[in-house]
């Protein structure tokens, strides 16, 4: 009796797996085409899932969908089962046991500092194979199935298990032909000023915090992530800031020179993270310790 009764309790996978799309995708058109099947399936699979469980889990409207307060409750769960069925099965299949590591990192961090990097731990352990992937944004984690996770954030965001990766300074850099005209850090509001969206360290706080509170920069152009605007600095385009780890390889070729030397405490450092709901992978401790030591040696 106890087995036709969790039978009934847990919805068929398929209703599941089109409930979970359309929440990522906050579309069932787009959830269709990722599920290979039409949009009305989608929707109808999503209706019967909210009419087992008693609950409406979207609300419908002309532009879209939108989670409701059930739909964000119940997400997290099914996010959690089906990472934890797809590593089982990776594992079942040989996937986890064999050399292939998964690791999953911020974007600018992969961009400016990982790929110069990891050519240093392939030489060292050549028989792992790698998997890397990045993320634009925190949210682009929640469904991740990556051994190995780096995030960029406040200390606070994180579990205890996170690693720190460096105390981040930050200040403004630019090409090396702007920083011959600028002469004092007022000089700065005559360029272009690139700064950055959803992040901390922004050019308010680093006025704030260097002591240039009369430093009134009033236009800018804003940026999604630290590749855009960095590059465009490296360019000559404009007074971008820049985090220490994401600048540092940059300084040293002299592709951005810091004109003024005014570094503040970062709000926002790089953390990593590991599986910790699934098998830990045989390789990520080799990982842990590569990075943890690079970093370390960067810093003494």
């Amino acid at each position: 009796m106890q087995t036709n009764r969790r039978k009934l309790v847990t919805p068929p996978l398929h209703w599941l797996r089109a409930y979970e799309a359309s929440a990522r995708h906050l579309s069932f058109t787009n959830a269709a085409a990722e599920l290979f099947i039409t949009q009305s399936a989608v929707s109808k699979q999503v209706r019967l899932l909210e009419s087992h469980l008693g609950q409406q889990l979207f609300t419908r409207e002309h532009r879209g969908l939108n989670l409701t307060e059930a739909g964000r409750n119940y997400l997290p769960t099914i996010i959690r089962a089906f990472n934890t069925l797809d590593q089982g099965t990776r594992t079942f299949l040989g996937y986890s046991t064999n050399q292939n590591l998964h690791i999953k990192a911020n974007y600018s961090f992969s961009v400016f500092w990982l790929s110069s990097h990891l050519h240093e731990f392939m030489a060292l352990y050549p028989k792992i194979e790698l998997t890397v992937s990045t993320a634009l944004w925190e949210q682009d984690f929640s469904t991740s199935n990556a051994d190995i996770e780096i995030h960029v954030g406040r200390r606070d965001f994180f579990s205890d298990q996170a690693i720190q990766l460096a105390e981040e300074k930050i200040y403004p850099v630019c090409s090396p032909e702007m920083a011959k005209r600028l002469k004092v850090p007022s000089d700065m509001l005559n360029e272009r000023i690139l700064d950055l969206t959803g992040i901390s360290d922004s050019w308010n706080y680093w006025a704030s915090q260097a002591d240039q509170t009369d430093l009134e920069i009033i236009q800018r152009h804003y940026f999604s992530t630290f590749a855009l605007s960095l590059n465009m600095a490296r360019e000559g385009r404009g007074i971008s800031l820049g985090q220490s780890t994401l600048v540092e390889s940059s300084i040293q070729r002299g592709d951005l020179v810091c004109p003024f030397e005014l570094p503040v405490d970062g709000l926002d450092h790089y953390f990593l993270q590991q599986d910790l709901i699934n098998t830990p992978h045989p390789h990520a401790n080799d990982f842990v310790e590569w990075i943890v030591r690079k970093f370390s040696n960067e810093c003494k």
